[in-house]
């Protein structure tokens, strides 16, 4: 059996091991509604803008092949070793433990950076359906929200986000079966069809679709979270079917939904101060739908704040346990709540208000372009970790066929994940507009991997078994 190949029962011996208890379908609804997010109902809004209705469509038709590339790899390590803190547990076994390191306070970074991109997503949205309302205002009240909520009570963190993703799945469904009827002339009478392609379908070429490779592949961020859930399911042999459905799913409603938007909203008047689905029931005179709309998005803003804030206080906690942050956070208060790292992890949300008095028309998008850096990365790190861990199988004396999921081709798949990944990092260097945060998160994770070295050469290597982001 896989189980008895060195690599893998170190993995197992050295992490905390997860239980199969999932079904295919609660993996699925997990995996599509814990990705889908702001990414796709508010970021499109200048990935339509800046690129076209046909350059949307490419580039988040190519931001869907890379996300396959990426999460099939980690599919298949988490199907052979489904561990706690698996993007560490892999990236320290297969990488080197100071790459482990790193890859621990990148996810908490990214995590916390994106605790204030929701928050200020919800704020932006808020003001959208209350016109004139201060963005600043929005930005404290939800910070506090989710502080509170995370300090008095968590338990209603599973129920809560279950139903968020289930409204967020019946929305999409619900917007493409409608859309599709508008554009056929539901409504106005006046069949639309893809005339608002006809002013041209990219008219910013080849130069406006580079300037939103981050953003339209933002809509996949966290991805990883679908072969982290598929590790879970119940029946091993059904990890592979649980995969491929969820990326076909969420690959098939983010493109198929940005076909109907662009295909409705003349690109012209896309933006990021709204969201592009409202704005398409706003201009099909449909104020109702177009205030349903957004407060389903608020809802997917502020759920999806709330995990990260659960998950980044966690992490951090579970850092400092193990050595790998300071002691400081360790600590937790009488109701088990890591206080301390949660005041930090919240910390990073006042950005948000600093920054929408320096310069507010671009705060959310520099988030998301730093956010980017992020997961180019971190998804770059897990394609040379899959590289590796396959190599180091096969050594050791491991059959293919003990494999419960494996990449469709290797080594071609881990090898076009990476690839694809530097692709993305030197256009979007190119770009002016996307530099700034890619050249800001350069700083700092190349800055962390280097105190990373340090703390391993001087303390040798501590694994700290973690929560999955």
């Amino acid at each position: 059996m896989s189980k008895k190949v060195p690599c893998i029962q170190h993995v197992m011996d050295t992490s905390q091991g997860l239980n199969r208890h999932m079904t295919t379908r609660a993996a699925v609804m997990t995996g599509v509604g814990g990705t889908i997010g702001t990414g796709l109902f508010l970021s499109s809004g200048d990935v339509i803008s800046t690129a076209g209705p046909g350059g949307a469509i490419v580039m988040y038709l190519i931001g869907g092949l890379i996300v396959w590339l990426m999460t099939t790899c980690l599919g298949e390590m988490s199907a052979a070793m489904p561990v706690s803190g698996s993007l560490q547990a892999y990236s320290t076994e297969f990488v080197g433990p100071a790459m482990g390191f790193t890859i621990g306070w990148v996810n908490w970074i990214g995590g916390a950076m994106t605790i204030t991109a929701q928050v200020v997503a919800s704020a932006i949205i808020m003001r959208d359906i209350i016109p004139n309302s201060p963005t600043w205002l929005w930005i404290v009240v939800f910070s506090a929200l989710l502080f509170g909520v995370n300090m008095l009570d968590v338990k209603i963190f599973g129920n809560i986000s279950f139903w968020a993703s289930s409204i967020k799945l019946i929305m999409i469904v619900a917007f493409i079966i409608v859309g599709a009827g508008m554009m056929g002339g539901l409504g106005s009478g006046d069949a639309v069809g893809f005339s608002n392609f006809s002013d041209g379908a990219f008219p910013t070429g080849l130069a406006g679709m580079g300037a939103v490779i981050l953003t339209s592949f933002y809509a996949y961020a966290g991805t990883e979270i679908v072969a982290s859930t598929a590790g879970e399911i119940q029946d091993e042999n059904k990890m592979g079917r649980a995969i491929n459905i969820t990326l076909l799913v969420l690959i098939g409603s983010v493109v198929i939904s940005i076909a109907i938007v662009a295909a409705l909203l003349p690109w012209q008047q896309a933006n990021v101060l709204g969201s592009p689905f409202v704005y398409v029931f706003r201009n099909a005179g449909m104020p109702s739908a177009a205030l349903i709309v957004n407060i389903v998005v608020l809802t997917s803003a502020l759920t999806s704040g709330n995990y990260f804030t659960f998950a980044c206080a966690r992490y951090l906690w579970s850092m400092a346990k193990f050595e790998q942050a300071p002691k400081y956070f360790a600590k937790t208060n009488k109701n088990g709540v890591p206080a301390r790292s949660l005041i930090v992890s919240m910390l990073f949300a006042m950005i948000g208000i600093v920054a929408q008095f320096v310069a507010e028309d671009t705060v959310y998008l520099f988030i998301v372009y730093f956010i980017g850096g992020a997961n180019i990365f971190m998804y770059s790190v897990i394609c040379i970790s899959q590289y590796r861990f396959r190599k180091r199988y096969i050594a050791e004396g491991g059959d293919l066929k003990d494999l419960k999921f494996r990449v469709a081709s290797y080594p071609l798949v881990p090898i076009l994940g990476v690839l694809a990944f530097l692709v993305m990092l030197v256009v979007s260097l190119i770009d002016a507009s996307q530099r700034t945060g890619i050249i800001v998160s350069a700083i700092c994770y190349i800055g962390i991997y280097i105190l990373a070295t340090l703390y391993v050469k001087k303390h040798g290597d501590a694994r700290a078994k973690n929560i999955d982001m």
